[in-house]
C-alpha cells in the first residue's frame, strides 16, 4: 500500500515538473512573441521572470524524482545534476531561439546574462527552502536585469521607477527575515529525555568532550575533524561548528530504540553525517542561508522502532546526511 502510494506521488511530480516547464515555454515564447509589442513594460517584464521561474521549479522537481528513482547516480545523491542539464537544454533553446530569429534579439542580453544566472541560483535556493539566502540572491540578481530591461525599452521610465522603490522594499523585506531567523530559533524543537525531564541543548555548554560511551559533545572553531563513531550504540549530542567542520562517521554504531537527539549548530560551516541507509532520520531544521539535505539512497526498509532526530540550526552553514 505503501509502495503504491509513494509510485503515485513519483508519477505525480514528474508530470507537475515537464507541465511547469513546459507552461514555462510557452509562456515565454508568447510572452516575447507578441505580448513584447501589445503589453505595457512592466507586465512583459513579470510575465518573463514567471516564465523562468515556472522551469527553475519544474528542473528542481524533476530533479527530486530522479533522485527518488534513482534514474541516475552522481556522487552523493544530490539532484544537481538533473537541474543542471535541464538549466543548460533552456540555455541553448533560447540561443538557437535568438539566433535564428524566432526570439527578439533585444532580449538576448535580459535573459542570457549573469544576473539571470544570479536569479535563477536564488530561485533554485527558494525551492529548496533555504529562503534568506535565495531571497537575497534573487533580489540581487533582479537589480541587475532592470538595467538591461531599461535597454529594451529606452522610452519607458521603468528603470528609474524600480530603483525609487527597490532599495527601500528590498531593506524591509531584508529586516523581516532577519527578525523572522531570530525568532524561529529551534527551541520549539524541545528533546524529552527518558527521565522526564526537558531541556533546550542549544543552552546547554559542557565543552568539548569528544565522545563518552556513544554521546558526544564537539565543538569546532576555524579548524576540521573526522571521527567515527564504534561505540555499540550511538547516544546523540550536540555538535557546534564556527567557521569551521565536522565529519562524523556512523556507519560502524547502531541506535537504540525509540528517539536518539542530534543537535547541531553550524555557523559559517559545514557538517556531514554518514548513516547506514536503514536508519530512520526525522530532521528539524532553522536555516539562515544554509540547510540540511538528506542524500541517502530511498529505503523502504527502515527500522522504524529508532530514530535518530537532528535538529540543526545553520547560519551560512549546511548539513549533509549520506
Amino acid at each position: 500500500m505503501n509502495t503504491t502510494i509513494e509510485n503515485k506521488k513519483n508519477v505525480l511530480s514528474a508530470v507537475s515538473s515537464i507541465i511547469l516547464m513546459v507552461a514555462a515555454g510557452l509562456l515565454l515564447n508568447r510572452t516575447l512573441t507578441v505580448f513584447y509589442h501589445t503589453t505595457p513594460a512592466l507586465t512583459v517584464i513579470s510575465l518573463s521572470l514567471l516564465s523562468v521561474f515556472l522551469y527553475v521549479a519544474g528542473a528542481y522537481l524533476m530533479g527530486r524524482y530522479a533522485n527518488r528513482k534513482r534514474l541516475y547516480r552522481f556522487r552523493g545523491g544530490t539532484n544537481d545534476g538533473v537541474i543542471f542539464a535541464l538549466l543548460l537544454i533552456a540555455f541553448g533553446i533560447l540561443l538557437l531561439g535568438f539566433n535564428t530569429g524566432h526570439l527578439p534579439s533585444e532580449w538576448k542580453s535580459f535573459l542570457l546574462s549573469w544576473p539571470m544566472l544570479l536569479l535563477v541560483i536564488g530561485l533554485l535556493n527558494v525551492c529548496r527552502c533555504n529562503l534568506v539566502f535565495g531571497i537575497i540572491v534573487a533580489a540581487i540578481g533582479k537589480f541587475f536585469l532592470f538595467p538591461r530591461a531599461a535597454g529594451i525599452y529606452p522610452d519607458d521610465r521603468i528603470y528609474e521607477q524600480f530603483t525609487s522603490t527597490y532599495w527601500p522594499v528590498l531593506i524591509i523585506i531584508f529586516g523581516v527575515l532577519i527578525f523572522l531567523s531570530v525568532i524561529m530559533t529551534p527551541r520549539r524543537f524541545l528533546c524529552r529525555h527518558y527521565k522526564g525531564n526537558r531541556k533546550d541543548s542549544f543552552t546547554e555548554n559542557t565543552g568539548n568532550i569528544g565522545n563518552q560511551d556513544g554521546k558526544i559533545n564537539y565543538q569546532q572553531t576555524f579548524s576540521g575533524t573526522e571521527q567515527v563513531i564504534l561505540d555499540p550504540i550511538f547516544k546523540g549530542g550536540n555538535i557546534e561548528t564556527t567557521f569551521g567542520g565536522i565529519d562524523l562517521d556512523l556507519r560502524r554504531t547502531s541506535l537504540a530504540e525509540g528517539d536518539t537527539f542530534l543537535n547541531i549548530k553550524t555557523t559559517f560551516g559545514g557538517v556531514v553525517i554518514k548513516v547506514p541507509d536503514s536508519w530512520e532520520i526525522e530532521i528539524h531544521s532553522n536555516a539562515f542561508a544554509g540547510g540540511v539535505n538528506d542524500s541517502r539512497v530511498k529505503n523502504n526498509d527502515r527500522d522504524k522502532s529508532r530514530k535518530l532526530v537532528i535538529i540543526a540550526k545553520c547560519t551560512f552553514g549546511g548539513v549533509e546526511i549520506k
